[in-house]
């Protein structure tokens, strides 16, 4: 299998290709190089897999002309089935590592973190995918045929296939699994297929049209948004292309030329808590009367909103904060002595079960002045003498491990029905659009902004390094200069409370 690869002192990555032996003398070189125009190798594998596949269409063409010289090939000349057949098995392979990744990186959640020049690239590869298999309707016809016709010639000694006819897709789907080791992809699937059947009825997989699958999507836009209907789709046809590819029950993927075109819809956007919205959360009754509810975890129902409001993290950044990721942090000031500031260390590790959303998320976040008032290091320093492996021990991860999986239905159930905020755009994740836009409003750099909410920002110059590596002394200065423009601040915690009255 390929990989994305770098060229000397060359920051980009490229995909390379040897040029087969009977080729290399009309190419007149022995291999061929591009540019993918990216410096992230996870960015670059699928733009690397595309590339791969233009390659595959370049040689193909290629080798036509050379052995029909006086005729030249047709652009849209049909595959032969030994050639479809091989570009079939390279996008499934390519599909399946795509697939893998994307499970393990839990990838369409979250679109809106991606900086736009990431929301480009991920449109784009997906704009090119759909376009490939727009391209190949036709030749996977061609190759659909002479398949059939040789299926017809082999069937009298042909073993018989793994799954019997008349297949119901929860079958495929345990023939799916057995390669699969993440549960929370598998229930996914199991979801997708529950959708379809809800749908559609439970139609065996080899009654599955082209007409099944665009009666279904009709279906799955009147009940779903154009973006969730895409991604289950995009499900449905990875579970097909096992039917096709794998249990060989069909001749061909149904659902392949099938598309959902996704078009920005601001009325869906995630948008930042206004101030209305914050007023009203801080003076729930978790601060004013300083509730706990059951499920809002402890003390943890107190801080998150707090933390994500003066940090911009991420719900599950600030979630598995151990005591130990609080810490005094030195810098040099603009004189050159040595001062000290107390951050927050966002950071993964697998032995501890820390996760991030990417490696540009490593960061460290200088803690603002109101947390410190409001005795968040108090707070910490009881969990430290305490020896808690976490920051929020009552925070109960979900079935897939997330630490804050349900923590955050909880909220969502809190903040539409005690705080009373129904704007749907309006969720936890708010906060962290929230601390963007008052960020900007303190006039804080862009590049400071990003390297707080750990994005990796739009300028090349920014694309080196990490946030874990930015200068600590301008952000410190930043978050002096950061303010919530009209909210008050709630009462401490009792306890910081009565030992500040003290």
């Amino acid at each position: 299998m390929s990989k994305p690869t770098r060229r000397q002192g060359s920051a980009v990555y490229y995909a390379r290709r040897v040029i087969p032996k009977d080729l290399q003398k009309a190419y007149g070189r022995r291999e061929v190089w591009k540019s993918l125009g990216v410096t992230d190798f996870e960015q670059a594998k699928p733009l690397e897999r595309l590339q791969q596949i233009a390659w595959d269409d370049e040689f193909v063409a290629a080798k036509a002309k050379l052995t029909t010289p006086d005729k030249p090939a047709s652009p849209r000349r049909p595959l032969t089935p030994a050639q479809q057949a091989e570009r079939e098995r390279q996008q499934f392979e390519w599909e399946r590592e795509n697939d893998a990744y994307w499970a393990e990186n839990d990838p369409y959640p979250d679109y809106e973190d991606l900086t736009p020049e990431e929301q480009r690239i991920r449109d784009a590869v997906e704009t090119a995918r759909e376009r490939w298999e727009q391209k190949q309707r036709e030749d996977r016809e061609f190759a659909r045929q002479e398949r059939l016709a040789e299926a017809a010639e082999a069937k009298a000694s042909a073993p018989a296939p793994t799954l019997a006819r008349g297949t119901p897709l929860s079958a495929v789907v345990d023939r799916w699994a057995a390669n699969q080791n993440n549960q929370k992809t598998i229930d996914r699937m199991k979801k997708v297929v529950e959708w379809f059947e809800d749908d559609m009825g439970r139609v065996p997989v080899e009654e599955i049209t082209p007409q099944t699958v665009d009666s279904w999507v009709e279906k799955l836009l009147k009940k779903t948004s154009p973006a969730n209907a895409r991604t289950k789709l995009s499900n449905f046809k990875a579970l097909l292309r096992v039917a096709w590819l794998k249990a060989r029950l069909i001749p061909s993927n149904p659902a392949s030329g099938v598309t959902i075109d996704v078009k920005a819809d601001p009325e869906e956007d995630v948008q930042p808590f206004d101030l209305p919205a914050l007023k009203a959360i801080f003076a729930s009754p978790i601060y004013t009367s300083d509730e706990r509810p059951e499920a809002g975890a402890g003390e943890a129902a107190y801080w998150l909103p707090l933390l994500a409001m003066y940090t911009g993290a991420r719900l599950n950044e600030v979630g598995q904060l151990r005591p130990s990721d609080v810490l005094k942090m030195p810098y040099l000031d603009q004189d050159g002595e040595e001062q000290a500031a107390w951050c927050i260390r966002i950071v993964a590790d697998k032995k501890d079960g820390l996760k991030l959303k990417n490696a540009w998320s490593a960061r460290r976040v200088p803690i603002h002045a109101d947390l410190i008032a409001l005795g968040f290091l108090k707070f910490v320093d009881a969990a430290r003498e305490a020896g808690q492996a976490r920051i929020f021990p009552d925070l109960r991860p979900d079935k897939y491990g997330t630490i804050t999986a349900n923590w955050s239905k909880w909220f969502g159930r809190y903040l539409r029905g005690t705080i009373k905020v129904k704007d749907d755009r309006m969720r936890f994740h708010s906060f962290r659009h929230a601390f963007k836009d008052y960020a900007r409003e303190a006039e804080i750099p862009e590049d400071v902004n990003d390297a707080f909410t750990g994005h990796r920002g739009q300028a090349v110059a920014r694309r080196y390094g990490s946030s874990l590596a930015y200068p600590l002394r301008p952000m410190v200065l930043a978050m002096a200069k950061y303010r919530v423009t009209g909210l008050s601040l709630p009462l401490p915690p009792p306890a910081y409370r009565e030992r500040e009255a003290a």
